[in-house]
């Protein structure tokens, strides 16, 4: 492999997106509507919220569109690799339709606001495909295509690809999307702005409590949101419930991404393949210069094996398909993978009367959060909505097991991962578990030479993280939280950094 690596880990929504920045909370306020997570999912339902008079607050832990939504491979499609076939067996006919239609409505809605909002963000229509190099899936692409004819989806069976693979067969979906998310949303915070909503980052929503004067929401500032109702749509709900509803019904899953330079014109279309490795495939076409992004290497979060030689596996797998590439943003994303696959969108909890939730979107969340934004915005108003008892988080949820398939634990998982050295062996921007006083210790050595060790235990409800090489974060196998490097929170369910340890 000849390519390297750039050093700094950034997307290229992120980079080339260039998001205004907003105040911190300063004060006590009240709301009609505090929404937690500024990714899309909760921009446009405050987007939705505030365009019909209700005020809102969208409050974001880190930098607006942080999380997933500016690490995304930034597909807008119903074409969430292969799930039609699933879903008729698992819930029917009617409700893998609405499926599909759910995130063909979204699509739509993109569009809509694009159009009527004139906002530039790349946004252009694609065939999107699935496809497998090995004969052993060819049945499964099979039965995913009579899906498609059963509910009438737009696509076809196919043996070969504009894309230059040697494949065995696909499966095409028409009238689908790609776009730039950060270009889109940035357009969608001023209109929120512009009908009176506020918008604040860097302030962590740490608790959320329904009492008789409101919800109220403490933040890390020791300011606190008051408001009549409240969407959490972050990652993982900042608020647990006690049957650990989403701990239990809720997996994390990480991947990596590479926007490289090429030579070779990347065809019309978005690619995936339901094969292992993943491999994922798009062109990013802007009004300057085109690139290629590629991505896949999906594995459980924290699992405690390098990233970063998953990011090489992506360069080595573009030099084979692309020639001679110059790798200009590499990025990498988790995602919540709910136990049936489709999103929970709705009441938190059938006993919390005021709070409402967006999560769990199964790596598939950017046209099925624009409708699910709509969904949790006619909840508040007291509207009826055709996707409320598909996404109801109070479903009655259907158990397919695929036969001989077994059961993962992430922690062994990590168990198996090799510890590296005493932290006095660790070079500068390196990082390892090692055993201090019969004890495993989280240590990591800055570019200036500095030591910070870590008690592993996540802070969300106590498993052990695993260093991750390629990102420079401290990942929890068990529910998703990531940790810099030093400790302090990158992404939740986990609200409180990790503790320090001193020598």
């Amino acid at each position: 492999m000849s390519t390297k690596l750039q050093k700094e880990v950034v997307s290229y929504w992120r980079e080339t997106g260039k998001a205004k920045s907003y105040e911190k909370l300063q004060e006590n306020i009240k709301v009609d509507i505090a929404i937690v997570g500024g990714g899309i999912a909760g921009t446009l339902t405050a987007y939705n919220l505030a365009k019909e008079g209700k005020k809102v607050a969208l409050l974001e832990a880190r930098d607006l569109f942080s999380g997933t939504t500016g690490y995304t491979t930034a597909k807008l499609t119903a074409q969430h690799n292969l799930i039609y076939d699933e879903l008729i067996n698992r819930y029917g006919q009617e409700a893998a339709k609405l499926y599909y239609q759910a995130n063909m409505e979204g699509i739509a809605t993109i569009k809509e606001l694009a159009k009527e909002n004139n906002i530039y963000c790349e946004l252009e229509e694609k065939d999107a495909f699935v496809f497998t190099e090995k004969a052993k899936h060819r049945d499964a692409i099979q039965k995913e295509a009579k899906a498609y004819e059963k509910l009438g989806i737009e696509g076809e069976f196919i043996e070969s690809l504009p894309l230059n693979l040697d494949i065995e067969v696909a499966i095409m979906m028409r009238n689908q999307a790609q776009f730039h998310p950060v270009k889109f949303l940035q357009s969608m915070v001023e209109l929120i702005r512009q009908y009176e909503g506020e918008v604040f980052e860097n302030t962590r929503v740490m608790d959320i409590k329904e009492e008789k004067k409101g919800v109220i929401c403490k933040t890390d500032s020791s300011y606190t949101v008051t408001a009549k109702e409240v969407v959490v749509a972050t990652h993982f709900p900042v608020y647990e419930t006690e049957d650990k509803f989403y701990s239990n019904n809720l997996s994390t899953e990480s991947s990596y991404a590479l926007a490289i330079k090429s030579n070779q014109e990347f065809p019309d279309g978005m690619y995936i393949n339901t094969d292992l490795p993943k491999r994922t495939m798009r062109g990013i076409f802007n009004e300057k210069e085109n690139y290629i992004l590629v991505g896949g290497e999906s594995h459980p979060t924290g699992d405690g094996k390098s990233s970063e030689e998953r990011y090489n596996e992506l360069v080595r797998f573009a030099e084979k398909h692309f020639g001679d590439i110059e790798v200009v943003n590499h990025w990498s994303s988790h995602d919540y993978i709910s136990s049936d696959r489709i999103p929970f969108v709705g009441k938190l909890h059938e006993d919390l009367t005021h709070m409402y939730t967006l999560t769990g979107f199964s790596k598939w969340g950017l046209a099925a959060s624009v409708t699910g934004a709509k969904v949790i915005a006619d909840l508040i108003l007291g509207r009826e909505n055709p996707y409320q008892e598909l996404f109801s988080p109070q479903r009655n949820m259907a158990a397919i097991k695929e036969e001989g398939a077994e059961e993962k634990n992430p922690i062994d998982q990590y168990k198996d991962a090799s510890q590296a050295k005493t932290y006095e062996e660790l070079g500068k921007g390196e990082g390892s578990i090692v055993e201090m006083d019969g004890k495993n210790v989280g240590a990591y050595r800055d570019n200036e030479g500095k030591i910070h060790l870590l008690d592993t235990s996540c802070t969300h409800l106590g498993c052990d993280v695993a260093w991750n090489d390629g990102d420079h974060t401290w990942d929890c196998p068990c529910h998703g939280s990531r940790f810099s490097a030093t400790g302090e929170v990158v992404e939740g369910p986990a609200v409180e950094d990790l503790k320090k340890i001193n020598k």
